[in-house]
């Protein structure tokens, strides 16, 4: 649009924000009057002599300073809504992409008796089936430009960059498998987040399935609509489609990313109760969501302050371009209230084990996390799910901060208050892993291991590069060579991963969080060899169990 010509909002917004200022005047003038009854009523009832009007006085200033809250709470409520509505004016138009999304898209109710994997896949062809028509038809005249992803000829379409189209589900198996993996991508994210650990356990002999969580991968509306039911459900299906492939006596792992982590804590916590879903050999999480702001509940109110205002933008919490292949750049409210449901879901079911005394049912787990991580809680992670455990087969691996010393200065250590206590602990249920600077020469990188009340320390080749502080929640399963988030001298065309533009912020349509966060992770080869070692000695100790507790053959003795 051009500079100096003003956007009109609707009438029907405006009379509604006029209206909303209207009622908050008016109930101030009310809540200000009784507060005034108020005052008066206490005055004569202090100055008056003992009589039988004083028990009727008394109980009308309570009536009074009853009524006087539910003003309080009502003007309170008013002035969110009003501001609510005003924030979400300002954000940029909805385009096609935020309103409409595939009407086939899986919902829980989906899962009927007989529906099985190959159900799955097939009701996921239809959907991109529709999301082509949309991309073709409505959505044409909206998505011009070289930067969006809705484009089919832009560099942002997610069937240029590779063979396979990442945003979908994906399955490959081995001829001669020695166990079954099930990935579960990120909120807002798709399956291309796990592509490369999922092609690395493919090459070691696994039986590999990407599951594109229902919601993801279509468009950011489909995000707005889905249900956490939906999330749990599509898991139950895709694990019992991976069981089907494997062989009986072969182990079954769970890998999840953030939201997929606390996807494959909850399956693996349900599977404990329920005989009918297959079990769990270990758990692999990066960036585990097990713990988010408790804010993220609020978002809730998103539905009634969109039914008042009648306004779409309600339920957004920002819309930016969707420049990002594999994942949404716009942020529906309703996946903050779903990502709160599911991390509560799996906290109320480890609280349950526990109270049981059944924790040493659960399988070990292995969480790859940064120390600083803005998306979950890092504390929340040690104490509602490690200081649990009751194995040192699971570890917590951290990535520390960089503490080369020239840098002090420039970070901010406060995430240590929170986090350093919660691993202090003595008698440690678990094994814990640091990947920090040396003390000789803070440009070393050692390993810091923590196990059985020992430690033991070894240097590593890895080191970290220039410019980078920390390490971040997307960067974790990221290589530096990933043709779309990698460093500058693997990426071509589209470099989301050292993307550098000059501009005052509020002139762009992407966040200023994409110049400045980092896009992958330098010790991703460590990070990847060290969950096959792990997964490859839980496999073995496994076996070794269970050969263990086999009952005796009576009849060779």
């Amino acid at each position: 649009m051009p500079l100096g010509k003003s956007r009109q909002m609707p009438p029907s917004i405006k009379q509604r924000s006029l209206l909303l200022r209207v009622f908050i005047w008016l109930v101030v003038t009310a809540a200000l009057a009784t507060v005034a009854a108020v005052v008066l009523e206490w005055f004569q009832f202090a100055s008056s002599q003992p009589d039988e009007l004083l028990d009727r006085r008394a109980w009308r200033i309570a009536a009074l300073l009853t009524l006087n809250l539910f003003l309080t709470i009502l003007i309170a409520t008013a002035c969110a809504f009003y501001f609510w509505l005003r924030l979400s004016q300002s954000l940029p138009d909805l385009q096609g992409w935020h309103l409409q999304s595939p009407e086939s898209e899986f919902r829980a109710k989906h899962a009927k008796r007989n529906y099985d994997w190959d159900d799955y896949l097939a009701q996921e062809e239809q959907i991109f089936k529709e999301l082509d028509a949309y991309m073709t038809d409505s959505w044409s005249l909206q998505s011009q430009g070289a930067y969006n992803r809705f484009n089919k000829d832009s560099i942002c379409n997610p069937t240029s960059i590779l063979d396979h189209n990442w945003n979908r589900s994906r399955v490959l198996e081995h001829d001669n498998p020695v166990g079954g993996v099930l990935l579960v991508h990120g909120l807002s994210d798709s399956p291309y987040s796990l592509r490369r650990l999922g092609e690395r356990l493919h090459s070691e002999g696994y039986t590999v399935i990407w599951l594109r969580v229902p919601g993801h991968g279509t468009t950011p509306h489909a995000l707005a609509e889905v249900c956490w039911d939906d999330w749990t459900e599509a898991v139950k299906i895709a694990v019992r489609g991976l069981r089907s492939k494997l062989p009986d006596n072969l182990p079954l792992f769970l890998a999840g990313y953030s939201n997929g982590g606390a996807l494959s804590v909850h399956y693996t916590l349900s599977a404990l109760d329920d005989e009918t879903l297959p079990k769990v050999a270990a758990i692999v999480l990066i960036s585990p969501m097990i713990g988010i702001n408790p804010l993220a509940k609020i978002t809730r109110l998103s539905t009634a302050v969109g039914l008042v205002s009648r306004n779409e933008k309600t339920n957004w919490s920002h819309i930016y371009a969707e420049i990002d292949p594999f994942k949404y750049s716009s942020w529906p409210m309703n996946a903050n209230s779903q990502a709160w449901s599911t991390t509560q879901g799996v906290e109320k079911k480890l609280a349950a084990l526990q109270k049981a005394g059944r924790m040493h049912e659960m399988p070990p787990i292995l969480a790859m996390q940064s120390a600083v991580d803005s998306t979950v809680s890092v504390p929340r992670l040690i104490t509602a799910v490690f200081s649990r455990l009751q194995s040192e087969q699971s570890e917590l691996f951290l990535f520390d901060i960089n503490r080369v010393d020239n840098l002090s200065n420039l970070v901010n250590f406060s995430f240590e208050k929170n986090v350093l206590p919660s691993l202090q602990q003595g008698n440690r249920p678990y094994r814990l892993s640091v990947l920090r600077n040396g003390e000789e020469t803070s440009e070393q990188m050692v390993l810091e291991t923590h196990s059985n009340n020992q430690t033991h320390e070894k240097p590593v080749q890895e080191c970290w590069p220039d410019g980078f502080i920390s390490l971040s929640h997307v960067a974790i399963p990221i290589a530096p060579d990933d043709p779309v988030y990698g460093d500058a001298a693997h990426t071509a065309g589209l470099s989301l991963g050292c993307i550098s533009m000059r501009a005052e912020p509020s002139a762009l349509m992407i966040p200023s969080t994409l110049f400045v966060r980092c896009r992958h992770n330098p010790f991703y080869g460590l990070m990847e060899n060290h969950i096959l070692d792990w997964m490859t000695s839980n496999h073995s100790t496994a076996n070794t169990l269970k050969h263990a507790t086999r009952e005796p053959d009576l009849t060779s003795q």
